[in-house]
Parts: C-alpha cells; structure tokens; sequence
C-alpha cells in the first residue's frame, strides 16, 4: 500500500487546515474543532506547519504535538509541505530575507539545549509524512501544485518511487499559480478521477478560487483565516458544493 497517499472512505468528516507556519495559538484554535474520540472525525493539516516569519516562533512546541497525536490518532493526518521538504533535502528557504532552515535549527537548540539529535528526529518524521490525501466523494488535498508534467495516472504514481528531488513532487510543493492554469487543474483532475482540489502554500485573503481548486490560508497575515470541513458522506462534484464547507476562524 503507497503510504504517500491517503484515501479516506465516504463516510465521517474532514477538517481542512493550511500552513500553520509556527503559530501554536492558530494550531490549537483548530485541534479544538476536530472530534479526536472519533475514529471517522479526520482533520488534516496540508504541510508548511513550521518557521514563522515574525514575532514568537513555537515551531517546535507544534511539532513535539504533531508527533505525539500522529503516534497516538489514525484520524489525525499532516501533509508534506515545501518548509519540511528544504530539511529533508537539506536545501536553504527563505522568506522575507531570512534563511529558515538555519532560524529552525537554531530554534532547536534554544529550546533543546542542542541540535542534535531533536533535528535528525524531526527530519525522520518529516520523511514519514504523506503527500496528499484523495477522499471518495471527490477531493484531492496537496499542500500546492498541480505538477504540469502529469499527463496520465501513470505519471502520477511514479511520484511516489521517486527521491524527494524528484521535480513532479517539487511541483506538487513550490508551484504557485502562474506556474499552472485552470486547464492544468483540470487535466489533472480527470486523470486521478477527483472533482475539486483544495491547496494551501500562497498566501491569499481567506481563498482564491482557480476552476476546480481553491487556494487557502489559515494561518498566515490575514483577516480571514479559512478551512474547511467537510461532510465525507456527501458526494462533492463541483466546487459549487464544495465551497457550502468553507469556515472562517
């Protein structure tokens, strides 16, 4: 079984949440609307959950929580975003001017006392994290993308026997419209046999709509603060039904 790929059955519910961004109070406000005694009660958290851009960093307290439920829930579920992917392959990001690759490591041994072995740690649950998650009532859920270079199911199933340099997974984590169009979310779509997508990565004023994919931000410098949750039981075949989920924290 591809263990880079979720599929969650019709039936239960799915709480939706993008980039967290070190932010534990945003990271709690959520935890609190998810049912976790509720084995059909799933919430995801779609990558990018660590380095905050400004103010109190609590990256890691989000982390040493992440690991714990993921250990402890089979309906809690964190996908692989762009920030994890740079400490797996030990490649610089920054934002605003800031190497966060180097203030995460530096945060760790603030609060750890050392680097090591807190980030070997961290980066081993990083390479565990799935890629995407696909629902039966018609969702696809990446942290960005799609990949342009998908042209049949075959193309997509190789992602998952790729390294983590691989460029359709690199896509699948760095593109930002303008890199796809409308019509590429919809080859895509047809071709993994899913109706909507939903996607976080750029930060947008609560949602941008993209033909069948919608963009959210949770957490990040906005007004409106958005996710989803969603009625796996209901049949979701246009973005129309999708969007009567949509929340505001």
């Amino acid at each position: 079984m591809n263990n880079k790929e979720i599929i969650l059955p019709k039936k239960g519910r799915l709480i939706v949440v993008t980039d967290i961004h070190g932010n534990y109070d945003n990271y709690q406000k959520y935890l609190k609307l998810w049912n976790k005694k509720d084995k059909d009660s799933h919430i995801v958290f779609v990558g990018d959950l660590i380095h905050k851009t400004s103010g109190y960093d609590q990256s890691i307290e989000i982390m040493d929580d992440i690991i714990e439920k993921t250990e402890r829930y089979d309906n809690f579920h964190v996908l692989l975003g762009n920030h994890e992917w740079a400490h797996i392959t030990n490649n610089d990001i920054y934002k605003n001017g800031k190497n966060q690759k180097w203030a995460f490591e530096k945060l760790i041994e603030a609060k750890k006392g050392s680097i090591q072995p807190t980030l070997e740690n961290y980066i081993e649950f990083f390479k565990s994290m799935p890629y995407f998650i696909k629902t039966e009532n018609g969702l696809f859920i990446s942290h960005s993308g799609p990949s342009r270079d998908i042209k049949s199911i075959k193309d997509y199933n190789n992602i998952f026997d790729e390294d983590y340099e691989n460029h359709l997974l690199y896509e699948f984590l760095w593109n930002r419209p303008g890199d796809y169009t409308k019509s590429d979310v919809e080859n895509f779509l047809d071709i993994i046999d899913s109706n909507c997508m939903i996607i976080g990565h750029t930060n947008v004023n609560g949602f941008k709509k993209i033909g069948p994919q919608i963009i959210i931000t949770s957490s990040e410098m906005t007004e409106n603060k958005t996710y989803f949750d969603i009625d796996l039981k209901r049949q979701i075949n246009n973005m129309d039904e999708l969007m009567e989920y949509m929340k505001f924290l």
